[in-house]
């Protein structure tokens, strides 16, 4: 390995040691987790439940940076090199498994933890691998929202081998809906976020219809008691494709993307719309892979 280029690998693995971390800004932990993660992987260094730790961690920084106001680009050029330089350390460096061992310690006891919040600009995501039941046992990954009618929530929640991206409204008439869609940026169509500075709600991150896609639910159903908030007595639960979910992941954490409950009427459907911010998806999808 060229020595002059071990000081910079000797920083990433120092401000690898703990998750969260405080030492560096969050643009250095997005890029330095991207390089020693892309690294492990090539070189098989970490267990799952470390390589999920890493990627938890790099999704979380990468957060972080776009709500401090880092440009898009600038982290996009960044993830970048970090997987250029992660793709050509070698396998056998010295450096990569002081690296490797630090990052393993640091992250020990992360496959351990059953639950984590991911805090955002307006609402925050709660993730349970299912050991305590911190909230509702059905939900893996959750935020809640409200709307005239009363509670939502959306997220990650348990199947028949593995998770589904769900919604509920936890309302008596909510049965009443003949479907729901999701509706999102779509980054074919508009390549950033828009977000509206003269706005502080949620309706202000999201995008205009012309530039967005829709995802309709696969599946409609009266939701479990397991999925309801407390208080409520019924409600319905819509079930999205999985490819709903991976397009979730992919936004930007500082916007937002509404739900549609569809009402058939004679004259034209009636829609009720909530709206959640992105947030930390990525991140606590992460963080509920590494109990595999």
């Amino acid at each position: 390995m060229n020595r002059r280029r071990a000081p910079a690998l000797t920083a990433v693995l120092t401000l690898l040691a703990g998750w969260p971390a405080v030492a560096a800004g969050p643009s250095d932990l997005f890029y330095e987790r991207t390089l020693v993660g892309v690294a492990g992987a090539r070189c098989k260094l970490f267990e799952p439940s470390v390589t999920a730790a890493l990627t938890a961690a790099g999704r979380q920084a990468k957060g972080a940076a776009l709500r401090a106001g880092v440009d898009p680009d600038v982290l996009d050029a960044a993830e970048r090199r970090a997987k250029s330089r992660g793709r050509t350390v070698p396998c056998n460096s010295k450096d990569l498994a002081v690296a490797a061992q630090r990052v393993r310690k640091g992250f020990e006891g992360y496959s351990h933890i059953r639950t984590m919040s991911f805090p955002g600009d307006s609402a925050d995501w709660r993730a349970d691998r299912g050991g305590e039941k911190r909230f509702s046992s059905d939900w893996r990954l959750i935020q809640t929202a409200r709307s005239p009618s009363g509670q939502a929530s959306f997220g990650l929640a348990s199947v028949p081998g593995g998770e589904a991206l769900t919604a509920v409204a936890a309302w008596p008439g909510a049965l009443a809906a003949s479907g729901a869609r999701l509706i999102m940026r779509d980054p074919a169509k508009a390549r950033r976020a828009y977000l509206d500075p003269r706005r502080t709600d949620l309706a202000g991150r999201t995008p205009p219809r012309t530039v967005t896609r829709s995802f309709l639910a696969s599946e409609r159903a009266p939701a479990r008691p397991a999925l309801l908030p407390d208080g409520a007595a019924s409600g319905a639960v819509f079930r999205f494709p999985p490819a709903a979910a991976f397009a979730l992941e992919a936004l930007d954490p500082r916007e937002a993307v509404v739900l549609e409950l569809i009402y058939p009427a004679r004259t034209r459907e009636r829609v009720e719309t909530v709206t959640f911010e992105v947030g930390d998806f990525a991140a606590g999808r992460a963080f509920l892979s590494a109990r595999r």
